[in-house]
């Protein structure tokens, strides 16, 4: 019996199918077995799959089911007492099975693990040096809440957990591994893992890309955990109100994402109503700042103009301030708002090397909210670009953003 099960669902991507089970063929662990799912491809996926003569090697074909379905038949034809699941235009680094069997094996009653994960293009270019974050394993449940932060095929499972809950729900059309989390955080516990060892490949014609569709899966979910989302939002518990404030936001960075920034500021203005307090986060206007960068390459200083970035912020920032002049709770945040814009251009600017910029905008939340000076993330990168500003910090020539060249994934695979 295999230690782990890879289950790979494939439609219509055979030309992809290659690299994703040659990253499992190069993994420094080798106590494998690869499940692919043929999900009634028209193309060559059982040729490409039945290339790889290997007794580790499975492959099952069914008619067309949908990616749930899918991956369900894969569990059930799974023997590993740890289940991976790897799409087939995705990756692993080699290191992957290793680093997160050893996290498993060290902590029995945890319920699996997680790693950042790396963007890459079709070319094979890395896109960006590590996305996801890792949140304490109390945290979980309300981060999750907030939407899903990692991959599926970024996550090692005990087969057990998947046993225990139920597998993928079919009834969704994305955002179904978002749904399985959700169901196993109830329960159990995850491990988050530092290192990016996921690769997930950018695709502008994935399904996540779908505004709508994904809006609406992000909502079903959410009604399948908490109830019907047509009551008044005034009598619902806090974490329901947190988590369709969040949908509403996570739905406004992926119109971000897509260069649809008035589209944004729609869902963005349901979500700070439903939740005002989402106005005073950091990450909220960390996100907005980026602009309309693609994803993959959000957060890539060097092309960021967060001037033009800050001017249409603060211009749609005003205008929601002024359609809800009457709203008490929106306009508690007010204060808030402005000084958490102004501090996260701030960041964005001095990561960008435009120190005098940076200091600029950190002044600016200073002075509208003097508190924020004892803030140590605040006081420490003033201090930094007030000393750049005076040429204090020879390592990096102001205006020149740190090097991001992008990197093969096949440098990875080969390592």
């Amino acid at each position: 019996m295999p230690a782990i099960s890879v289950i790979i669902p494939c439609y219509n991507q055979a030309h992809l199918l290659t690299t994703a089970i040659r990253s499992v063929q190069a993994q420094t662990m080798p106590d494998w077995e690869i499940i692919i799912v043929n999900d009634g491809s028209s193309d060559a996926t059982a040729v490409v799959a039945k290339t790889f003569v290997n007794p580790q090697i499975h492959y099952v074909a069914q008619e067309n089911m949908g990616l749930s379905a899918a991956r369900n038949t894969g569990i059930e034809h799974a023997n590993g007492r740890f289940i991976c699941f790897l799409d087939a235009d995705d990756a692993w680094a080699p290191e992957f099975f290793q680093t997160c069997l050893a996290v498993l094996k060290k902590q029995p009653t945890i319920g699996g693990v997680y790693t950042r994960h790396l963007f890459f293009d079709h070319e094979g270019n890395l896109l960006s040096d590590g996305n996801g974050h890792i949140v304490p394993a109390a945290q979980m449940r309300s981060a999750l809440l907030e939407g899903g932060f990692f991959p599926v095929h970024s996550v090692m499972l005990r087969r057990s957990i998947l046993d225990a809950v139920g597998y993928f729900d079919v009834e969704f059309t994305s955002l179904e591994d978002w749904d399985l989390w959700l169901r196993v955080s109830q329960k159990y516990a995850y491990v988050g893992i530092e290192q990016p060892l996921a690769y997930y490949r950018v695709n502008p014609n994935s399904m996540s890309m779908d505004i709508e569709r994904m809006h609406a899966n992000r909502l079903a979910v959410l009604a399948k955990h908490f109830g019907s989302l047509m009551d008044d939002p005034a009598i619902w518990p806090p974490q329901k109100r947190q988590a369709v404030a969040c949908a509403y936001r996570q739905t406004g960075f992926l119109c971000f994402e897509q260069d649809k920034a008035d589209v944004a500021w729609g869902y963005l203005e349901k979500a700070f109503v439903l939740m005002p307090t989402l106005l005073q986060r950091l990450d909220t206007f960390y996100e907005i700042g980026c602009g309309t960068q693609p994803r993959g390459k959000r957060g890539s200083v060097a092309a960021i103009d967060v001037v033009a970035n800050g001017r249409s912020l603060f211009r749609h920032l005003d205008q929601f301030f002024t359609d809800h002049a009457t709203n008490k709770a929106v306009q508690k945040q007010f204060v808030n708002a402005y000084s958490t814009a102004n501090f996260a251009l701030g960041m964005l600017s001095d990561q960008s090397g435009q120190w005098t910029q940076a200091r600029s905008y950190l002044l600016q939340a200073v002075r509208a909210k003097p508190a924020l000076i004892w803030q140590p993330q605040l006081l420490r990168r003033l201090v930094k670009v007030t000393a750049a500003n005076y040429g204090l910090l020879p390592q990096r020539k102001q205006n020149q953003p740190p090097n991001q060249s992008p990197r093969p994934v096949a440098t990875f695979l080969k390592e």
